[in-house]
């Protein structure tokens, strides 16, 4: 069910000052705490983000995910790719890991976060989304599957231009679901994006890491090469719908516009036959 609402716990977050200099010292102090149990030393979980520029959004999303309910220990790495903005001296002040990708590109970027993992699973996400306190658990209870190499799950987007446009983007998303089912015929991996999916981290080593020869489809490139090992699983959990901001879709101009550019994005890719397993092998 597509929400038509925000729903509180995502408005509670949303309240967090998007101006650092508006955040008191004893929320920042209070948000390093929380994150400090992302420091172990033996995860079994790496949760990678790739950052540019995300001053505005990254203490939102930290913030959410300080409040993860964690049954496996876990680590957060972020790599940082050339970030001009205030976004570095954010993730220190946090005392968040951090790691500089001096290639620019969101592959390299999730590349170099892939070979930083330390743990078992591979949890991506980005810095302008909100988290589910068990979107983590959620999905590795289906990771510890091994018939499945891929997980993915439902998003919904986070109005940029006021809350009370919500309505026009629940429409595009009831749009877009039955496209998403479309495409699970013979093509899910297409369905998968970067900021709300996971996979085996020996796993995604083995298919090779992330394409950096294409770097704007490089989740769904994982998820294409992956699935050679094992099943895509789309998981449809309230943990696992993540809200995003609309951005992407407002930098297209508007609503239709940007599902036509979607279909137009990915006509190439829906016509080609199979993966070539060589990628796969190597």
């Amino acid at each position: 069910m597509i929400p038509l609402r925000i729903p509180k716990w995502v408005l509670s977050i949303l309240e967090i000052p998007r101006d650092f200099d508006k955040l008191s010292e004893e929320f920042l102090t209070s948000l390093k705490n929380d994150l400090s149990k992302f420091t172990t030393k033996e995860p079994s979980v790496s949760i990678v983000m790739p950052v540019y520029n995300e001053e505005e959004n990254l203490v939102q999303t930290l913030y959410s995910l300080s409040k993860l309910n964690l049954n496996h220990s876990a680590e957060l790495i972020v790599i940082n790719n050339n970030s001009t903005d205030r976004t570095q001296e954010i993730l220190d002040r946090l005392g968040v890991t951090s790691y500089f990708q001096k290639k620019q590109g969101i592959s390299y970027t999730r590349q170099l976060g892939l070979e930083m993992a330390k743990g078992k699973y591979h949890l991506c996400v980005d810095g302008d989304s909100i988290y589910h306190p068990d979107w983590l658990n959620d999905y590795i209870k289906y990771l510890e599957d091994k018939s499945i190499s891929v997980v993915y799950g439902p998003y919904s987007f986070i109005p940029i231009h006021g809350l009370s446009h919500r309505k026009y983007f629940a429409i595009y998303e009831v749009i877009t679901t039955y496209y998403f089912r479309f495409r699970r015929r013979n093509k899910e991996f297409l369905n998968v994006l970067g900021f709300n999916f996971g996979f085996r981290t020996e796993d995604g080593k083995k298919v090779g890491g992330f394409n950096t020869t294409r770097p704007r489809w490089s989740d769904g490139w994982m998820a294409m090469t992956l699935q050679e090992l094992g099943k895509i699983k789309f998981v449809k959990t309230e943990g696992t719908r993540v809200w995003t901001t609309s951005r992407r879709i407002n930098a297209d101009g508007s609503l239709i516009r940007a599902f036509v550019k979607r279909v137009k994005k990915e006509a190439p890719t829906l016509s080609e036959k199979k993966v070539n397993l060589k990628l796969v092998n190597k």
